[in-house]
Parts: structure tokens; C-alpha cells; sequence
């Protein structure tokens, strides 16, 4: 007859480790118990060479049945996780794929961003003069964003504007995980010279009354002229802050229908 208190503080043990892990990556305990298994079957079928199931039993202790093949019948046994050898081994491709779930998971939090407006800090400059800005496009949440120079007009780059410190309004083009030097990361890349960033400034600048407005950026030419089409007078004070950030003339024109 197995000892209840025994049980309990096995229970409690890996209790503990599932939450600490939740907290850790940011994933439900659920998500976190999903990759334990999927990660210990993953190794242990490739060092046995065996198809081998790992899963929690409901006194969340983990349990690995091997599956093998003799005379056309299959045949299971249990393997002894606390004989394994590589304990370590096991714990970097564990931990290795929780970074990626909670790469990837947040990933699709922050997909819903794409083609937004973020204001960001300058923080750093790489050796091609390429961007990297601190933002935080969740509110609360700060983030370090990359914008390529090429994604800069020419009549900005190279200037006090982009100075560290300074505060820029972007774009966010593109967010999409990635993999650097082995470790998945969350790579964030705006700009300053699409269409969008003229229209998003401008929604900025309007506040609530843009929900009563109908205008679209049909035509930019980066660092001279952007071109804005819409059915309603928009206030100069915004024509002119758009104006003031992107160091261009907006053009606004009035039409019935866009």
C-alpha cells in the first residue's frame, strides 16, 4: 500500500516545477505538460530506438512505455526514467523547446500588431548604421525592434534625429520568430516609409474623431510629398504633426467616396 504522504509530496514536487516552468516561458501548465512529453518521448525514442511514450499520470508522475515489435506482436515496457542516464541532455532539449513554444506562441500575440504604429526609443546602431529601437507595442511590454536603413529615407538617415535617445514614430512591418545562434527569438522589424505610417500617424493625431473618418494614403514619396485622400476635412494640427514627424508635406485631398 503506497504511503498518501509520499504521494502528496511527489504531487507537490512537480506541481511546483510545471508552475515554475509556466512562469518561466509564459505558457499555460497545460502547454508546459504537453512539452515535458512531447520532449522526453522525442529523446528517449531516438536513444532507444524504439517508439517510446512518455505521459503524466493523474499523480503527475511521469510514466514512459516503450513500444516494440516482436514476431508481428507488439510488446510494451516500462522504462525506468529514474535509471536514465543524460539527465542534463534531457533538460536542454526540455528547455530548448519551451523557448521555442514560447517564441512561437507569442509570436501569434504580437502578429495582430503587424502594420500598426509604434512609437520607440533609439537605443543602438549596428556597424551597417541599421536600427534598433526599444518599444513597446503591448502596452507594458517592451520590446526591441529592428529597422533596416534601407527602411529609412534619405533625407532622415544620418541625422539627429535617429541619435540614440531620440523618439521615433514606425511602422511595424513584419513579426516572425527566428532562430540566433541556436536560441529561438522574436524578431520585430518596422520602418519609416510606408504608405500606412502616413495613415496610422494621422489616426494617432486625430484620436477618436478618426472612427468618424474615412481617409486612405494613396501615394508617398519618402521625404518629399505624401498624398491622402479623404471624405471629410481632416484639422490642420494633425496634417502638420504627421507633417513634423516624417520631415514631408502631406497633401490632403477631398473626395466623395474612397
Amino acid at each position: 500500500m503506497s504511503c498518501p504522504y509520499k504521494y502528496n509530496g511527489v504531487k507537490k514536487i512537480m506541481q511546483n516545477i510545471i508552475n515554475l516552468f509556466a512562469k518561466q516561458y509564459g505558457l499555460t501548465r497545460n502547454e508546459v505538460m504537453a512539452e515535458i512529453e512531447n520532449v522526453f518521448s522525442t529523446v528517449l525514442s531516438r536513444w532507444y530506438r524504439l517508439e517510446v511514450m512518455v505521459f503524466f499520470r493523474d499523480d503527475l508522475q511521469l510514466e514512459a512505455v516503450a513500444y516494440n515489435k516482436v514476431n508481428g506482436v507488439t510488446m510494451q515496457r516500462l522504462v525506468d526514467l529514474a535509471a536514465i542516464r543524460g539527465p542534463n541532455t534531457l533538460k536542454k532539449h526540455l528547455q530548448k523547446s519551451l523557448t521555442r513554444s514560447a517564441v512561437l506562441k507569442q509570436t501569434r500575440y504580437y502578429k495582430s500588431y503587424e502594420k500598426q504604429l509604434c512609437w520607440g526609443d533609439i537605443i543602438s546602431h549596428d556597424s551597417a548604421q541599421n536600427i534598433f529601437v526599444e518599444t513597446e507595442i503591448i502596452p507594458g511590454q517592451i520590446v526591441t525592434a529592428f529597422c533596416p536603413l534601407n527602411r529609412i529615407g534619405l533625407h532622415e538617415r544620418n541625422t539627429r534625429c535617429f541619435s540614440i535617445g531620440m523618439r521615433r514614430a514606425f511602422h511595424v512591418r513584419r513579426i516572425d520568430p527566428v532562430v540566433l545562434g541556436d536560441t529561438p527569438r522574436l524578431k520585430i522589424v518596422v520602418d519609416r516609409v510606408s504608405k500606412t505610417l502616413v495613415e496610422t500617424l494621422l489616426r494617432n493625431n486625430l484620436g477618436p474623431d478618426a472612427e468618424r473618418i474615412n481617409f486612405r494614403c494613396v501615394k508617398r514619396y519618402v521625404g518629399h510629398k505624401s498624398f491622402v485622400l479623404t471624405t471629410r476635412r481632416l484639422p490642420k494640427s494633425a496634417i502638420k504633426a504627421v507633417s513634423q514627424e516624417l520631415k514631408e508635406r502631406v497633401q490632403v485631398n477631398f473626395v466623395k467616396k474612397i
